[in-house]
């Protein structure tokens, strides 16, 4: 049996389209006084660490600019210490760390070949 990489990939990638279309229009203040957005982002945030934690080393080495720990600690922090996720950070992660995360994502998708070896 083969697990094709490309679908957990393509799960970021529709995460980061769903993040950003959640903050289309909205700045810092209105992200930080809208508990709705804060929710949604935040949960978008750890189905991609979810996912990245799915793909094992050889295949993150196709983006090794990609911070994979990171990407994937924050999952844990959102998921196990949500009491302690900083919204500043947050926010931080959608404006300055997504776009390169996107970008590098879309790379490393069109990097993978077509069927990837048996798991």
């Amino acid at each position: 049996m083969t697990k094709d990489y490309r679908l957990v990939i393509d799960d970021m990638l529709e995460s980061i389209a769903v993040i950003e279309s959640y903050v289309q229009n909205v700045d810092e203040l209105t992200f930080s006084q809208d508990q709705l957005i804060q929710d949604a982002v935040i949960r978008r945030i750890g189905i991609i660490g979810e996912a990245a934690r799915k793909l094992p080393a050889d295949i993150q080495s196709f983006a090794s600019s990609v911070p994979w720990k990171s990407v994937i600690g924050f999952r844990n922090i959102v998921i196990h210490d949500y009491a302690n996720v900083s919204l500043g950070q947050v926010w931080d992660i959608v404006v300055h760390d997504l776009p390169a995360l996107k970008k590098n994502i879309e790379e490393l998708r069109r990097k993978l070949p077509e069927v990837q070896p048996p798991i």
